[in-house]
């Protein structure tokens, strides 16, 4: 049987998602515990990777096992063996041609900024930017990336990589609620720090640094070097990844 996992992390102790040598991961913790109860190993596959120091609200796995347990008894087994900072939020059965990367339709990122005082509370969970953005032009540039274009400025995936770095963004809105600025984007697929890109440019426009002007030259170039502007990992949060086969 297959069976794709809703997870929630803290990734602030994390080396990202994906399996590193020599570093703690996600993925790492996750394995080893499904290894340990079907006493064989067993890889998981995720929706994608998330970078050191990223939080999610609902990253998607698959594993296959042919354990007699239902999702409910999977869900209970697993949180009872995680870490406190990562937990199992819900679990279905699929089918077993269902992938966690290859059937995901679309994506949701929030990335969160502090603009007022520093909090040493939230700063794992929040960019500590404590500055004034102006809302106003960010949207205004956000508007110019909405749509289907070639996200190669806003990447550091390589030619060779990633042969088509054409992306869909359904949705970026930004929002402010007191001293807190959101950044929600949509789309049907995230290559390398791409969301840490936008969200960095946007925020140099907010600064006014740069100009939308600048945002469209950037987009336009298609250009690596056309901008090395990210976002730290602390304020993004991977909150859904959609499926047909899931709820």
């Amino acid at each position: 049987m297959r069976f794709a996992v809703v997870v929630s992390y803290n990734g602030s102790k994390y080396a990202g998602w994906q399996i590193q040598p020599s570093f703690l991961s996600i993925q790492q913790v996750i394995q080893t515990i499904l290894s340990r109860m079907h006493n064989r190993p067993v890889q998981i596959f995720g929706s994608g990777r998330t970078d050191a120091g990223v939080h999610a609200y609902g990253q998607v796995f698959h594993f296959d096992s042919d354990m007699n347990l239902d999702t409910t008894q999977w869900r209970k087994a697993l949180n009872a063996q995680l870490p406190e900072d990562i937990t199992v939020v819900r679990i279905h059965e699929v089918p077993c041609d269902f992938h966690a990367r290859y059937s995901a339709l679309s994506k949701r990122y929030d990335y969160l900024v502090n603009t007022g005082e520093h909090d040493p509370f939230r700063y794992p969970f929040e960019y500590q930017l404590n500055q004034e953005l102006d809302v106003d032009a960010m949207r205004e540039s956000a508007n110019l990336l909405i749509g289907t274009h070639d996200f190669s400025s806003f990447c550091v995936n390589s030619i060779e990589e990633t042969p088509d770095q054409v992306r869909t963004l359904h949705r970026l809105e930004i929002t402010q609620e007191n001293d807190i600025v959101r950044f929600r984007l949509e789309g049907d697929g995230f290559m390398r720090y791409m969301v840490r890109m936008l969200v960095g440019n946007l925020i140099d426009v907010g600064l006014h640094k740069k100009s939308t002007l600048d945002i469209q030259r950037i987009l336009d170039a298609k250009d690596k070097h056309a901008t090395n502007v990210v976002a730290p990992p602390c304020g993004l949060y991977l909150v859904s990844v959609s499926y047909k086969e899931i709820p």
